[in-house]
């Protein structure tokens, strides 16, 4: 698959997932269910989880190599 593609489609999940999470706190508050709550944290825990991963990455490695140039250039 292409690398656009498959960003895209990441990106789509990860609104899907905070979606269901939305529909789960107000489902579960509208109606009382504490378990539709508790999905709805574990929806978004995911969310954050994984949005974070997909769009730190470029950041995390380009620091990684700021740091390794660093130490390289010191010794």
């Amino acid at each position: 698959m292409n690398t656009v593609t498959a960003k895209i489609m990441k990106r789509l999940a990860l609104l899907v997932v905070i979606c269901l999470a939305f529909v789960c706190y107000a489902m579960g508050n509208a109606s009382g269910m504490v378990i539709l709550i508790v999905v709805g944290f574990i929806l978004e825990g995911a969310f954050w989880l994984f949005g974070a991963r997909l769009f730190n990455r470029k950041s995390l490695h380009s620091k990684n190599h700021r740091a390794d140039d660093l130490l390289i250039n010191q010794t």
